[in-house]
């Protein structure tokens, strides 16, 4: 098995769980790096230390939010490797680094440029923000496509992964079941929003009350807010939900 080591950023937060991981691939002679995450000089040197002497042949972006890019190109260049990410990085494409080679997914979802990478020979999934180790990932509006986030997660379940590692928290055994977990999450919270609309319609903040319940925190509340209204655009492109255009705020209602 592929040796696989973890460095967690000092950015620990309600999204980010303990922090953004690093993840590092021993590639025989060489590092493949994936997510150097933000960029911050106490990393970096953590980052170093665990590397150790051995070189870094290739850096991986899983997706531009700021928890996972801003460290790639400095450390990449201090480290003279190329630095892979979407859209030059394309779905499919092979990244052969030391003894491994390893296939780049585009799994759009979470955000529309965020990669997976598939390391065929273990079995072994690196999935960013599209499956953490706890907890749900965010979808949410305006980035966030709740159709695309089911469709990557269908395709990664179609791989039949044995691992995952996530983009935070610890590394999934389990990974068949997680990723059915995910899928049948997001199918649930749609079916409450349909069943919601369907007792009546509202604007996007009224339903997020009545789906959610109305004591989550300002933060919380508002990536509520978002994720419902990534739920409501796919059920009006599906044809299941229409916009009537209020006085002030869109009103959604049910199509009979």
């Amino acid at each position: 098995m592929t040796d696989v080591r973890r460095v967690v950023a000092p950015n620990p937060g309600p999204y980010t769980g303990p922090g953004t991981n690093t993840w590092l691939i021993d590639a025989g002679p060489v590092w493949v790096v994936i997510d150097p995450g933000p960029d911050d000089d106490s990393h970096l040197a953590a980052i170093n230390r665990a590397l150790g002497a051995k070189a870094v042949a290739a850096v991986l972006v899983t997706h531009s939010h700021p928890d996972h890019l801003p460290l790639a190109e400095r450390f990449g260049a201090e480290h003279r490797a190329t630095v892979h990410r979407f859209p030059v990085l394309a779905d499919g494409d092979v990244v052969r680094a030391g003894n491994l080679n390893i296939t780049a997914l585009h799994t759009p979802g979470h955000s529309a440029d965020h990669m997976s990478f598939w390391l065929p020979a273990d079995q072994a999934l690196f999935t960013g923000d599209l499956v953490l180790g706890r907890g749900s990932s965010m979808v949410t509006y305006p980035e966030g496509d709740v159709a695309a986030y089911l469709r990557s997660l269908e395709r990664l379940l179609a791989l039949n992964p044995r691992v995952l590692y996530p983009g935070h928290w610890d590394e999934v055994t389990d990974a068949m079941g997680k990723l059915a977990e995910y899928r049948s999450h997001r199918l649930d919270r749609e079916a409450q929003v349909r069943a919601e609309l369907g007792r009546g319609p509202g604007t996007a903040r009224e339903l997020t009350g009545r789906v959610y319940g109305n004591d989550l925190g300002e933060e919380l509340a508002q990536a509520a807010e978002m994720t419902m209204r990534a739920h409501l655009r796919k059920l009006v492109d599906d044809g299941a939900a229409r916009i009537r255009v209020g006085r002030g705020e869109d009103v959604f209602e049910p199509v009979s």
